[in-house]
């Protein structure tokens, strides 16, 4: 391993302390992950649209604030990937769609303009499916980001270049969102650490009113907990543009480090109704066996939510794409994948009947997950039912001999943002053939702190391996 890659393995705290101590240059830090993603990316696909130069310039622009005695920020020199659903200004913007292929913002989201403030450093975008539809990356426009652990394997979606690019080491940082578990899948798959803030207490980047059906959400991606932290201090707080925007729970960075002991958590391998491949599931009972060994308070749940919950998330989901997308003509639809177009296509179908039977299910599953979290302080399952998938194969039909749909019935995520509550996902461990399994931790609304210092705690007593031998 080279010493730029020695450089890229550290952490993205202290990759900001070497920057404090002036041990290192925020251009050093930079070189070395543009010459790390110049070696890897190739390969595993994970940028969409580089800006090199750009980057560059802003670290050596970072190297003269630093010089004169400008304070170092929270983020100082960090190479930082974004989603390529955020808009950057003056950076191509595609949404994965030959629609947008051209489409350059002139304005940064609030969170790009509140990572910047913080001294973090704009590599790229990465890939995502078209509009980040579906759990896989891959589109018309760039193709498929390929898994770090095996690049013939799925990175998951729709945030999978985000998790790939982290994974792989490439940025120590990335952005990603999250509209039925698109930080968790990925997350999961890559075997990094992705944290579904609650909603609102990230300005969303999807519009004022775009994304309360389902819940959207914006939140980081990184190989530690507490770098995941130091990003989503960052990231949080409200925003006077936002009507769902609330309050920040921020400095969360300095309150991870806490003793878990007595915490109620409850377990379900299976929310009720998914079916799980054996070793997940065993995966994530070994994982249950640490928070016990933590002193945690765990309870098995034998049920949890109902199969019914899948075709309500849908009828939300399908009618909104036909709200942002059926008013495109012909030529203009005919730019799309056919299975956006057969979404869209759905959604118009549906009646208003559909969508307020979808809504009372929503508030019956709000109603059920507060229950559980008035007796415990977490609910823990399985963030998606199986490890990664081959590309060539796609997305399953049938796990366990029991058919699902492939669009959405192998991960167990989008239940909790119909609900808007926080949620991670942290590797828990592997496959027989070493592709990482991960666990997802549910909080109550607003309670993100709990979440994260469960996370770290498990962290703590069982270190994973990161990053990806690429």
């Amino acid at each position: 391993m080279s010493n730029t890659d020695e450089l890229t393995m550290l952490s993205a705290a202290q990759m900001v302390e070497l920057v404090r101590r002036r041990q290192c240059s925020c251009t050093e830090l930079m070189l070395a992950h543009l010459a790390r993603i110049e070696r890897l990316d190739p390969t595993i696909n994970a940028f969409c649209t580089l800006v090199p130069d750009q980057a560059l310039e802003a670290a050596r622009q970072a190297d003269t604030d630093i010089a004169r005695g400008h304070p170092i920020r929270p983020l100082e020199g960090l190479p930082i990937a974004l989603k390529d659903l955020t808009s950057t200004r003056g950076v191509r913007t595609t949404r994965g769609s030959r629609l947008f292929a051209d489409h350059i913002p002139t304005t940064d989201s609030v969170i790009v303009q509140r990572m910047k403030a913080a001294g973090g450093i704009i590599v790229g975008k990465t890939n995502t499916p078209e509009f980040g539809h579906k759990g896989d990356t891959d589109n018309l426009l760039f193709g498929p980001t390929r898994n770090p652990w095996r690049t013939s394997h799925s990175a998951g979606g729709s945030s999978g270049g985000s998790a790939a690019a982290v994974a792989a080491a490439m940025v120590p940082l990335a952005e990603g969102s999250d509209g039925a578990g698109s930080i968790r899948i990925p997350a999961s798959l890559c075997g990094v650490f992705g944290f579904k803030p609650s909603f609102g207490r990230v300005p969303d980047v999807a519009g004022a009113f775009s994304s309360h059906t389902p819940f959207f959400h914006n939140g980081p991606l990184a190989r530690s907990v507490r770098d995941a932290a130091m990003l989503y201090d960052v990231m949080a707080g409200e925003d006077a543009s936002q009507p769902f925007s609330v309050p920040s729970d921020r400095p969360v960075l300095e309150r991870l480090e806490t003793d878990i002991r007595g915490l109620r958590i409850a377990f379900s391998p299976d929310l009720g109704y998914f079916p799980i491949s054996a070793e997940v599931e065993a995966a994530c009972e070994k994982a249950i066996a640490v928070f016990e060994a933590l002193g945690c308070e765990v309870t098995r749940l034998p049920s949890c939510f109902d199969e019914s919950l899948e075709a309500h998330f849908m009828v939300l989901w399908l009618t909104k794409m036909a709200g942002l997308f059926g008013h495109l003509e012909r030529e203009q639809l005919a730019l799309l994948e056919p299975k956006v177009q057969e979404l869209i296509e759905r959604g118009l179908s549906l009646g208003i009947r559909d969508v307020g039977k979808a809504n009372l299910a929503r508030e019956h599953l709000w109603n059920q997950l507060f229950e559980i979290h008035r007796q415990h302080d977490l609910l823990i399952c399985p963030t998606t039912a199986i490890p990664a998938f081959p590309l060539d194969d796609g997305p399953p039909s049938t796990i366990q001999g029991r058919p699902v749909d492939p669009l959405i019935g192998w991960f167990l995520t989008y239940p909790f943002n119909m609900t808007g509550n926080p949620a991670a996902s942290l590797p828990c461990g592997f496959s027989s053939d070493g592709l990482p399994i991960g666990l997802q931790l549910i909080g109550r609304r607003l309670d993100d702190l709990r979440v994260l210092q469960a996370s770290r705690a498990f962290e703590r007593a069982a270190p994973w391996a990161s990053p990806a031998p690429a």
